[in-house]
C-alpha cells in the first residue's frame, strides 16, 4: 500500500510539473503575442509606410565614435593596396567603409565621393561584403568592394538590427527589415556631415535580406536612393508563404528569435512590402537579379514588380532571370552593378 501511495504522489508531482509548464508556455506566449503586437503596430502604422521623401537631410544629432575593426576585415584590407578602412559606432549602428585613398580621390560632379551602402543577408554581419569579395578574387582575380573603392565610391557596410555587433535586439526579421530602413536613414545623416561625401547621391545594394531591405528602403525610406541593386532579394515579402516565412526566420534558423506570432508575421510582410507601391520606384535605376530556382525568395514576385513598373512607363531598370538557378548570389549582377553605379552616382 505504501508503495502505491508513493508511485500516486509520484505521478501527481509530475502531472503538477507538466501542468505548470504548460502555464509558463501558455503565459509566454501570450506576453509574446502582446510584443508582437506592438512590434506590428509600430513599424506598420500609417505614418511608416511609404510616406512622401524630405526635401532635404535632416540634421544628425548623434554620436560617433571610431572602433576596432572585426578581425576578418582587417586581415582583407590589409592585402590589398590603397584602402583607407575604417570602424565606426554611428549612434549605436556599427559600421565599416572603406574608400580609396591612394592617390587623387575620383569624385563626382559635386566634387565629392557619392555613397554605397551595403546590406547583407540573413544570419550574416557587416563583414559579409568584403568576406565575399576575398572569396571573388580567389575565383575570379578581383574583388567586388576594392573594385567599387577604386571606382570613387564610398563604401558603407552596417551590421543589421539584432546581427553582428549590433546594439538592437532580439528582434525578428520583417522588425529587422523596418529598422534597417532607419539605421540607412541615421547613416545618411551621419555622412551628409562629412565634407568629402556627397550623401545626397547615394546607392543601396543587397543580397537576399539585404536585396529586400534595399527594395523596402525605396518605398519606406526617408531620402531617394539613385540606385538600388538586388541580388536574391523580393519586393513581395508575404510571396515566400506562411511556413518558410515564419520557420525559415522567426524560428532562430539566421539567429532571430521568434516574437510575433505567425498571423502577426503575415500581416506585416502584407503591409510592409514594396511591391505595394511601385510608384516609389520612379526615377530610382533598379537592378535586380533571381534564380528562377529560389527557394527562399520567389523569382515571381520580382517578375510582377518589373510588370508593375512597366505599366506606370517606368523604363529605367534591368531585370535578370537565371534559370535552373536557386538562392545565391547572380553572377550579372558581379559584371554590371559597377558599371551602372558609375554612371549613375559619378558621372
Amino acid at each position: 500500500m505504501a508503495c502505491n501511495f508513493t508511485r500516486g504522489t509520484r505521478f501527481i508531482r509530475r502531472f503538477a510539473a507538466i501542468l505548470l509548464g504548460m502555464t509558463l508556455a501558455a503565459s509566454a506566449f501570450a506576453v509574446d503575442a502582446e510584443e508582437g503586437q506592438r512590434i506590428l503596430d509600430t513599424y506598420t502604422a500609417a505614418d511608416q509606410l511609404a510616406q512622401p521623401r524630405l526635401e532635404s537631410i535632416r540634421p544628425f544629432t548623434g554620436t560617433v565614435k571610431e572602433e576596432p575593426l572585426p578581425k576578418s576585415v582587417a586581415d582583407i584590407v590589409t592585402k590589398l593596396s590603397g584602402l583607407t578602412t575604417k570602424a565606426y559606432d554611428v549612434d549605436g549602428i556599427h559600421i565599416c567603409e572603406t574608400y580609396y585613398s591612394k592617390g587623387k580621390k575620383k569624385k563626382n560632379n559635386a566634387g565629392k565621393q557619392p555613397l554605397l551602402i551595403f546590406l547583407h543577408g540573413g544570419g550574416a554581419n557587416r563583414a559579409y561584403f568584403f568576406e565575399r569579395g576575398e572569396n571573388e578574387k580567389k575565383q575570379y582575380g578581383k574583388a567586388t568592394f576594392y573594385e567599387y573603392a577604386k571606382a570613387g565610391l564610398r563604401i558603407v557596410t552596417l551590421d543589421a538590427p539584432g546581427l553582428g555587433d549590433s546594439d538592437a535586439g532580439p528582434i525578428d526579421s520583417l522588425a529587422c527589415y523596418a529598422e534597417t530602413v532607419h539605421y540607412i536613414d541615421r547613416i545618411i545623416e551621419y555622412y551628409n556631415t562629412i565634407g568629402d561625401v556627397d550623401a545626397t547621391r547615394f546607392a543601396l545594394q543587397g543580397f537576399s535580406m539585404g536585396g529586400c531591405t534595399a527594395l523596402a528602403y525605396v518605398t519606406h525610406g526617408s531620402y531617394k536612393p539613385v540606385a538600388v541593386v538586388s541580388d536574391a532579394g523580393c519586393p513581395d515579402f508575404s510571396s515566400l508563404g506562411d511556413d518558410p516565412l515564419y520557420d525559415c526566420f522567426d524560428q532562430g534558423k539566421f539567429h532571430m528569435p521568434a516574437i510575433m506570432t505567425k498571423e502577426q508575421v503575415l500581416s506585416f510582410a502584407k503591409r510592409y512590402s514594396p511591391i505595394n507601391w511601385p510608384e516609389k520606384f520612379e526615377d530610382v535605376y533598379v537592378l535586380a537579379g533571381n534564380g528562377l530556382d529560389d527557394e527562399f525568395n520567389p523569382a515571381e514576385s520580382m517578375r510582377t514588380l518589373e510588370a508593375k513598373l512597366k505599366e506606370l512607363g517606368y523604363t529605367d531598370f534591368h531585370f535578370e532571370f537565371v534559370s535552373k538557378y536557386g538562392h545565391w548570389h547572380i553572377e550579372y549582377i558581379r559584371q554590371n552593378a559597377l558599371t551602372m553605379l558609375k554612371k549613375k552616382l559619378l558621372n
